[in-house]
């Protein structure tokens, strides 16, 4: 099996958090917002002596402040260790760049448990109006004019959850920053509250996971999350690996290029015997880099919020499993442990393993049979909820598609496209709010692409993209705009040629190339391809 065709599983573990042992800290270093500063002002907590592990956090700020969509705030724990924007460009995207007018006055309640998040809230007021107080969930920043990622509850216990008490006491820091000119406001106080965990780990085999995640708030601004998204604008970023230590035990380096950032700094993550993809698993709106490691059957996952941690180790399913089809099934913004177990003989039917991180119970969807090729992750039915499918031989030089509800089952969509020895690209193309089918295949040397809206049945025109003697089909949106790319990436013999070709949805005249890793390296957004 090619590594096109391989598959994945993901993981997340649970930790009980308790009310007992709730401790109040009150912040120092209050005062005015430095106006257009991204800098901003540094508000301290000192929590020397704190009993641990951290199960539980809320931030209560009280601050004046016209202009919402001004504000950025950061939570970060002692040593810098781990991280995680409370709020931050408020009503900023891709087709409403000015922001959010409304003012802030009064005292803000930021708890996984309460309230609905803050884009909510500002979206029916006009400029000027107060942005109610009281209580909130913390969400994923706006980008002006690059995407619509803002807006998507995350999660604080996912963040810090788990912090022992070394890690846990010490000095944490509010920064809150004003990144826009023209508006002005004060932090009048601030108090961070920390609850110590009654248990450490709930469901029994986790290494330093937090939870179990509250399902993310029914009232949330627009909240659109890209595959292979390793910064949070709500683009697919460029991610290549390459094994910089020899032979099947050699350690892997991780290279992602980001559109605006340029090359962020390299990490070792891995080795060459594992497999590499993505997911949310701390539930902060970023792409997190995962190792799953077939010999232990485990995850291994390098947090975005806490990348200085040690690795959140998640044991799911079994040698032979795939674990590339990752998502949230069941709704609570953060990714779920799923693995893709083919039937032990020819015929006998075929099941995807979640492992809900809302309640660490696994659910089992059958889907297809041995010899089938899934695809999952994604909302194939407009639910807002992960869903999976499959690809199978329908005879007669045919291909047929099933495709069910991550939920409950229900197979929605069961129909003949393309050829079974097509490429089946996870993704959505098709220009609505749904997954759709996607399939490529070589044609005279190169790669045609043709996308099948699942529900309605309509097919797009055909389009013709990349080599298929050299080239890795991807899946992403590069572009920001919520639907996917075509997509391929292009290794080269010569030193820095290599590739990724992009045919942007939104200017399918101009190719985008964006010259990141190196021939013999893997680019990881290929793993949703099979």
């Amino acid at each position: 099996m090619t590594m096109g065709k391989q598959l994945w599983m993901l993981g997340l573990g649970l930790l009980a958090a308790s009310a007992a042992g709730a401790v109040d800290y009150a912040g120092s270093g209050v005062g005015a917002i430095p106006d257009n500063n991204p800098n901003g002002i540094n508000v301290s907590f000192n929590t020397t002596g704190f009993q641990g592990p951290l199960g539980h956090v809320r931030v209560t700020l009280n601050l004046t402040h016209t202009f919402v969509g001004d504000l950025r705030a950061t939570l970060i724990s002692p040593n810098g260790l781990a991280r995680l924007v409370l709020f931050a460009r408020t009503g900023y995207k891709r087709a409403a760049s000015p922001g959010v007018s409304a003012n802030l006055a009064g005292a803000y309640v930021f708890d996984d448990l309460l309230g609905a998040d803050l884009w909510a809230s500002v979206a029916p007021l006009a400029t000027s109006q107060t942005v109610p107080p009281g209580s909130y969930r913390t969400s994923t920043a706006g980008f002006s004019g690059i995407s619509d990622a803002g807006g998507c509850s995350t999660h604080l216990d996912l963040a810090f959850g788990g912090l022992d008490p070394t890690q846990a006491g010490g000095t944490w820091t509010l920064n809150v920053a004003d990144v826009g000119a023209g508006d002005s406001g004060t932090v009048n106080s601030a108090t961070l509250t920390l609850n110590a965990t009654s248990t450490m780990f709930a469901s029994g085999f986790e290494s330093g996971a937090p939870g179990p995640a509250p399902v993310a708030s029914n009232a949330t601004g627009t909240c659109r999350k890209a595959l292979f998204d390793y910064t949070g604008d709500g683009r697919s970023d460029y991610p290549t690996v390459r094994n910089t230590g020899g032979g099947p035990s050699g350690a892997i380096t991780w290279t992602i290029v980001e559109s605006l950032a340029g090359t962020l700094p390299t990490f070792v993550h891995g080795v060459a015997s594992d497999t590499f993809i993505d997911g949310d698993f701390d539930g902060d709106g970023i792409a997190d880099a995962v190792a799953w490691r077939p010999s232990s059957g485990s995850f291994l996952v390098r947090r975005s919020s806490r990348v200085q941690d040690s690795l959140l180790e998640i044991p799911f399913g079994q040698i032979g499993d795939d674990p590339q089809h990752v998502g949230d099934y069941d709704g609570d913004g953060v990714s779920d442990a799923t693995v893709f177990r083919a039937g032990a003989t020819a015929g006998a039917p075929s099941v995807f393993l979640i492992r809900l991180s809302s309640s660490g119970q696994t659910r089992t969807i059958t889907a297809g049979e041995n010899g089938a090729f899934p695809s999952g992750g994604i909302d194939l039915n407009g639910d807002n909820r992960a869903d999976v499918g499959v690809q199978s031989n329908a005879g007669g030089g045919m291909a047929r598609f099933r495709q069910y509800d991550g939920s409950s089952n229900f197979n929605f969509t069961d129909t003949t496209f393309g050829t079974p020895t097509d490429l089946y690209i996870t993704g959505n193309h098709a220009g609505n709010l749904r997954g759709d089918i996607t399939v490529a295949r070589g044609v005279g040397g190169m790669i045609n692409w043709t996308t099948r809206e699942a529900i309605g049945g309509a097919a797009q025109p055909t389009i013709v993209h990349g080599a298929s003697a050299t080239d890795f089909a991807l899946t992403g949106d590069y572009d920001g705009d919520g639907l996917d790319d075509y997509a391929v990436w292009r290794p080269s013999p010569m030193p820095a040629q290599s590739k990724f070709i992009i045919r942007r949805s939104t200017n399918t005249a101009v190719l985008l190339e964006v010259f990141a890793g190196e021939n013999g390296d893997y680019p990881v957004a290929n793993t949703r391809v099979n």
